[in-house]
């Protein structure tokens, strides 16, 4: 009994320590252009890794891309955004993406571009030091944040 126990322990250790290694940091780059789909976020074929990014996934939008992501309903929550000088982001209507920021990767969040905000956009663990990118928001939806000052730098007050 007490081999059984011993084993089903080292099984157990085993499968515990196999999904945490499954579930690693990943870098999603987005390239968008899929014909009919060109700015759609949630469409893996816009994203050099061929899958839409996760909670376990560190986004970068580049600088010169022919086609800049829209987020038309509630996106996956991703853990970190880097958006370079003159990238585009927009959240449509009724739209919502989520940073973690769990990994303090880019800050979780860091805006060089311009996001047009017109759904939620919702920054857990963002670095105060990050939160004067928060300018780069346009847009008539909400920022949400532990941080209470977030929302009135996103919106110029």
């Amino acid at each position: 009994m007490k081999n059984l126990t011993l084993s089903i322990a080292t099984i157990l250790t085993l499968i515990i320590g196999l999904s945490i290694s499954l579930s690693a940091q990943t870098t999603a780059t987005w390239q968008g252009g899929k014909p009919g789909r060109s700015t759609d976020w949630n469409c893996a074929a816009n994203w050099s890794e061929g899958r839409i990014p996760d909670e376990f996934t560190q986004v970068i939008i580049p600088a010169g891309a022919e086609y800049y992501p829209v987020i038309k309903t509630e996106a996956a929550p991703i853990d970190a955004l880097l958006m370079e000088g003159g990238t585009e982001l927009t959240l449509q209507k009724g739209a919502m993406l989520t940073v973690l920021g769990e990994t303090g990767r880019f800050d979780g969040i860091t805006v060089l571009g311009k996001i047009t905000n017109n759904g939620m956009l919702v920054i857990e663990n963002a670095s105060s030091t990050n939160i004067a990118f928060m300018r780069q928001i346009q847009g008539v939806g909400s920022v949400v944040n532990s941080l209470a000052s977030i929302d009135s730098l996103a919106k110029g007050h």
